[in-house]
């Protein structure tokens, strides 16, 4: 009686997934050199991880920043990529500081280790979805985005679609959508990269309020100044505005720059969506013009061009794109 052949022939593990061999020996660059991988050694890369642990060092290029992302502790981060260069026969980096920077080998298998990620994130989703019964959207968003403009309609989102959960990250931090870190993301700069799609959906507009009665009781050369400390195009048109100004707070948040102008500290930038008429600001005329400085920057709808035929993204994205349209006023 023949022998049966066990159906993993060919196959190894990653994380609870098989990948076929011939899909990790391509994470090898054609060298004569370089000894080939083979199958038997192939058992050793049985963790999804470690290709994972590496598309992420080499994205955030620190340990501390890699293992902030992953949620794991740095050495973890560092015995992964140990294990993973161990199994390749490969330097993948260089160690200049804390900084890990992608050797020539690296660089070489950089983008079909980007590729296998890209496909074992679909997979794992894949199998989620097919786990719940409600499919999941992760929608990324800057955290004023996400508190002024996003939470007053997800009310209404769930009465609509009641067979999709929301997953809201509300981070400083831009989501990488290549590593499938988020499903969509909404973005204050249009992304250059090809394999992104990007759907503009409204212009989101900043100027300097203060409360009425500070203006009224002050001198204009005792106007004093709030900062916002950020990166970015509303942030250099800021420093323009107010080169030669007193500056007397300098803070992160839109928050605290909305807190100190309600204490009447002084006259701070705020994007017009965070101010209510019931906060009783007035928009400052930092001249004595008339007019008062305006800065716009239009919000972009950015998703994965692989995502966007999915029903359940579609869905959430028409949704977005509907309530943060650009509306006229009145």
């Amino acid at each position: 009686m023949p022998a049966k052949i066990p159906a993993c022939v060919g196959m190894t593990m990653v994380g609870r997934f098989p990948v076929s061999f011939q899909v990790l020996q391509r994470l090898q660059p054609e060298n004569p050199k370089t000894p080939a991988l083979r199958p038997h050694e192939s058992q050793t890369m049985n963790d999804w991880d470690d290709l994972h642990c590496f598309t992420v060092l080499v994205e955030k290029q620190t340990l501390t920043a890699a293992a902030d992302a992953l949620g794991v502790q740095h050495s973890t981060v560092s015995r992964r990529i140990a294990r993973l260069e161990e199994t390749l026969g490969l330097r993948l980096f260089d160690r200049i500081g804390r900084r890990y920077l992608l050797t020539a080998e690296g660089e070489r298998i950089r983008a079909q280790a980007q590729e296998i990620a890209v496909g074992m994130g679909s997979l794992l989703r894949a199998a989620r979805e097919q786990r719940e019964e409600m499919a999941e959207v992760v929608v990324s968003a800057p955290p004023l985005v996400a508190k002024g403009l996003l939470m007053p309609h997800f009310a209404a989102f769930a009465r609509r679609h009641a067979n999709i959960r929301l997953v809201l990250q509300s981070d400083a931090h831009i989501s990488n959508l290549h590593a499938r870190q988020a499903d969509i993301a909404l973005r204050l700069v249009r992304p250059a990269q090809n394999d992104l799609v990007a759907r503009r959906l409204r212009p989101v507009r900043y100027r300097f309020y203060a409360r009425e009665r500070y203006l009224q009781t002050r001198a204009r050369a005792e106007y004093a100044f709030l900062r916002l400390t950020a990166v970015g195009a509303h942030a250099q048109w800021q420093a323009e505005q107010l080169a030669g100004r007193r500056v007397i707070l300098a803070c992160n948040d839109f928050d605290l720059i909305k807190a100190a102008v309600a204490a009447e500290t002084g006259i701070g930038l705020l994007p017009d969506f965070h101010v209510r008429s019931e906060d009783g600001f007035v928009r400052a005329d930092l001249d004595g013009t008339g007019e008062q400085a305006e800065f716009a920057a239009d919000m972009y709808l950015v998703m994965h061009e692989d995502l966007r035929r999915s029903p359940k993204i579609r869905a959430v994205a028409d949704f977005l794109a509907e309530v943060l349209a650009d509306k006229p006023a009145g």
